[in-house]
């Protein structure tokens, strides 16, 4: 029996992720031109931050591997479910600190917040990928649900590995300085361009 496949690239999910990015974008641009006040820029930027981990959150449990897939495994499903809940109530306390932390102290605790809720949502499925068995390859390539679903779980995937180099930048400029994050986008980088090299067959495969 196969799981139903909840689809979250609805055009209202897609909306707020592209509103997310280009309230970002221009939060960041504004601050540079000094049209936005320095600790105003910061604040409007980590919020922007916190609802995207709040989305991520929302959406990764909703994303449902077909059984014939080998992706709906229970250990697997719980991790994702709690996952999503950690990632959630980390967006919603990275709001707060936003809006009532002192500005000196917001990116630091803004990326402790951040890194904690990866670190833990990466024990969980751990703790889910050595329980739950292999996958079964056979029929899953010709399975569209299974490959939507792929990429669409990529795609948060992709989010909150962006999200994870931001927090690390920020502790980088916090302990190092300017210096510091300038020198993190150097495995920021290697790190993404080998994600987008080993991954981009999944969004050929679902072209096709």
């Amino acid at each position: 029996m196969t799981e139903t496949l909840h689809k979250p690239s609805h055009p209202v999910s897609i909306a707020f992720a592209v509103l997310l990015m280009a309230g970002l974008a221009g939060v960041v641009l504004a601050g540079a031109f000094d049209w936005l006040d320095r600790d105003l820029t910061r604040r409007l930027a980590c919020i922007v931050f916190g609802l995207m981990l709040l989305g991520a959150g929302n959406i990764l449990p909703k994303i449902v591997m077909p059984v014939r897939s080998g992706g709906a495994h229970p250990a697997q499903r719980r991790a994702d479910r709690l996952a999503g809940a950690v990632f959630v109530l980390a967006g919603l306390i990275c709001i707060a600190v936003a809006v009532l932390a002192p500005a000196a102290r917001i990116l630091l605790i803004e990326a402790s917040v951040g890194i904690a809720a990866f670190l833990v949502a990466g024990l969980l499925w751990a703790g889910a990928a050595l329980g739950a068995p292999k996958p079964d390859p056979s029929g899953a390539d010709d399975n569209a649900d299974a490959a939507k679903a792929r990429v669409q779980r990529l795609t948060v995937f992709l989010i909150l590995n962006g999200l994870f180099w931001a927090f690390l930048i920020f502790v980088a400029d916090i302990v190092w300085g300017d210096a510091g994050a300038r020198w993190m986008l150097v495995p920021f980088i290697i790190v993404n361009s080998l994600l987008a090299v080993t991954q981009i067959k999944r969004f050929r495969d679902l072209k096709s």
